[in-house]
Formats: C-alpha cells, structure tokens, sequence
C-alpha cells in the first residue's frame, strides 16, 4: 500500500499554545539576564534566547535558589532589587505550571475527541489507514508516521503531515521504496520493543537514531511509540512538531495514543475474525440444509419404489451391494483427514482445527489440501457437502 498523505493547515489551538509558550520564554530570559545583572559571576545561569520553556523555567528554579541565598547572607547592597526579582522568578515558575497543566489538560481532551470516531470503525485495514491522521490532528502533532514491525525488521510504512514541508516529497519518495530496515541492538526502535514504552529524541546526532531514516525525514527532535495491542510489538508510530522541538509531554500523548488505538485495533481484529466464522458457520448451516433436503427427497423416491423380493436374490445367489456410506468416506481418507474434515462440518477454522487437534496450522493446511483432492471438491463447502451425503447416507458416488 502506497503511503498515505494529506497535508491540512495547522489548528487554531496549536497555535495558540505556541504564543503563549513563545510569550512564557521570553518573560523567562528577561529575567535570567536580570538575575545575572545581580548575582555573582559564579552563581549567573546564564540565558540563551533559543532555548526552550522547560529549560528555561529549570534556570529559573536555579536563579531562584541563588538569590535566596544572597539574602540569607544579608550582605547585598540592594535586597530590595533581589527581593523584587525572587518574586518575579515565582510568579514566572507558577505562570509555567499552570501552562503546563493547562497544555496537557487540552491535548489528553482532544485526544480523547480523536480517538471517539475511530471506536465506530470496525475494519482494521481502515483503521491503519487513519491512525496517522489522528494522530496528527488529535494529538497536536506536525506529522506523524505508521510502522510495521516483521519478525525483526522495521519497514517504514505510511506518513501524514498538517503541512507540505519541502522535505516531505522527499520522505514520501523513501516511504514509497518500503524500507526493511534490521532491528539491530543500537536502534532505538529495538529499545522500544524490549522495553514496551514510548522513547524521545531531543536530537538526530543521537547513537540510537537510524541515520537513513532521520535525513529522509528531516526530523531532529522527535517521539516514538510501539504499537502492541495483543502484547505484541506489530509496529510504531512516531511523531514530531514542524518548528519545535518535542517534548516529555509529546511523549506522554503519543504513549497514551498508542495504547488506546492499540485497543480499538485489537477490538476492530476481534470483530472480523467473529464476523468471518459467523460466514463459515453460515455456509456450513446451508450445506447441511442441502444434504438433508436431498436425503429426504431421496427417501420420498425409494418408499415409492416398489419392493424388490429378497428371496429372489437370495436364491440366486446375489447379494444387495453395499450401502454403509462410512465405507466409502473411510476407503478414501486417513482416520487423521477423517477427523479434520469432521470438524471442518462443524464450521470450525483452520486455527481452532490445529487447536483442538494439537498440530501446527500448517499441517491443518496440509490435510485440507489432500481433503479437497481425494474428494475432487473445489472449496471447503463443497468438500463438506460431499462429507454430509456419504455419512448421512447420500448416494453420491466416491
């Protein structure tokens, strides 16, 4: 399947979330510089105008602590500047938390509004081809990009993006190609899978980053998550921000993201296999209901027949040939074919046959095979019905 990509125009509340960020970090910075201005050189933090808001606020509880201990000491020529700035460090501490709090309040309810839609969807194949959306809108991410994982291979599988960056023809082009890429021990992705979490990368130069994969993309900063819905890794979703680096709360979302839709998949699974055996037992039902209206309009046909003397053929030395129908299924199948095909009238598949037979699928394929061959049928109905007639009593011939 090719991959998936649609670019949309970024969310009104993303961005409103970047403002007030943006507006939080450059209040945090004119108060380092501030701070510096009146610390000791040794105990400055210094400040950098691209930093991000957590690091930012983290210098803020160390600038905090430092003018503490300046008026402890008592010694300062202007306590009244130092007292000022401390409030002004809290006042900026508790702005950042409450931001936070906010921020994660929002995007776990917009998560949940995301996911609400694809709890309705009950065909798994639609729903691997709408994760990436989802993702992307609900979780307040720029782009995001689904993963299979096959026995310990990594293939890169389908993206989607809220923007048409102009590296994204380019990693579209490597997705295209269906990359298999070997879990080896430095990946992160192979970290994921042993240790069942979510992971971040706060840069591309990190060991653990798969090089091809990074420079396709483009990505430096980026969120990742294993996709396991029945205690098994089947894939990934990975996730990052346009212009900002991603954070532990991306983490969190993604992580919480991934465990719910691994629900949903493993629900919408669920409900085809049940659906698919419901079909099975359905045909099954309408082949029994074949044999038996044959075998009572065979009936009808012999008690209209008029009885033949037994004694004639028995003076003539004849007897009446057999009509033991379990001879004839019994003449052209195994006792283990025997037992296969039995519970192939019952509706059951070839994983609850291996099942309940103790044998690996494959030789279930194998006897089903040889069934349908030595009964010259074509399908599985068709060897069932031929099954019914020579054990209830048909007269098909074998």
């Amino acid at each position: 399947m090719p991959p998936a990509h649609s670019p949309t125009a970024p969310c009104a509340p993303r961005s409103a979330v970047g403002r007030r960020r943006a507006a939080l970090q450059r209040r945090g910075i004119r108060l380092l510089r501030a701070a510096d201005e009146l610390l000791d050189p040794a105990d400055r933090v210094g400040e950098d105008d691209d930093a991000a808001l957590e690091l930012v606020a983290a210098r803020a509880d160390v600038a905090s602590s430092s003018v503490v201990e300046r008026l402890s000491d008592g010694v300062d020529a202007d306590p009244g500047a130092l007292g000022m700035l401390l409030v002004d460090l809290q006042s900026f501490r508790s702005d950042v938390q409450d931001q936070e709090r906010g921020e994660r309040r929002d995007r776990f309810d917009a998560l949940e509004q995301g996911l609400a839609p694809l709890r309705f969807v009950h065909d798994p194949q639609e729903l691997l081809s709408r994760v990436c959306e989802a993702l992307v809108v609900s979780g307040g991410f720029g782009r995001a990009m689904l993963s299979r994982v096959e026995d310990s291979s990594w293939r890169p599988w389908k993206s989607f993006a809220s923007s048409d960056r102009e590296f994204e023809q380019r990693f579209r082009e490597w997705l295209a190609g269906t990359p298999e890429i070997p879990l080896g021990h430095l990946l992160l992705e192979n970290e994921m899978v042993r240790r069942r979490s979510a992971a971040i990368v706060h840069s591309a130069d990190d060991d653990r980053v798969y090089r091809p994969f990074a420079e396709a993309s483009g990505l430096d900063s980026y969120v990742a998550a294993p996709l396991m819905p029945t205690g098994r890794v089947i894939g990934f979703l990975h996730a990052d921000h346009e212009d900002a680096p991603v954070t532990d709360l991306d983490r969190e979302v993604l992580w919480a993201f991934t465990e719910a839709f691994g629900h949903v998949f493993e629900r919408a699974v669920l409900l085809t296999r049940l659906r698919e055996q419901r079909e099975q037992v359905g045909r099954a039902m309408e082949t029994v209901s074949t044999v038996l209206e044959d075998l009572a309009n065979a009936e009808i046909e012999l008690a209209s027949r008029p009885p033949e003397a037994p004694a004639v053929l028995q003076g003539a030395g004849l007897q009446a040939p057999s009509n033991l129908p379990g001879s004839r299924i019994e003449a052209l199948l195994t006792s283990r074919e025997l037992e296969v095909l039995g519970l192939m009238a019952t509706g059951a598949t070839n994983a609850r046959i291996a099942q309940h037979l103790v044998i690996s699928d494959a030789t279930v394929k194998s006897h089903v095979k040889r069934i349908l061959r030595k009964l010259r049928a074509g399908n599985r109905a068709e060897a069932i019905a031929r099954y019914l007639r020579l054990t209830m009593g048909g007269d098909e011939a074998s």
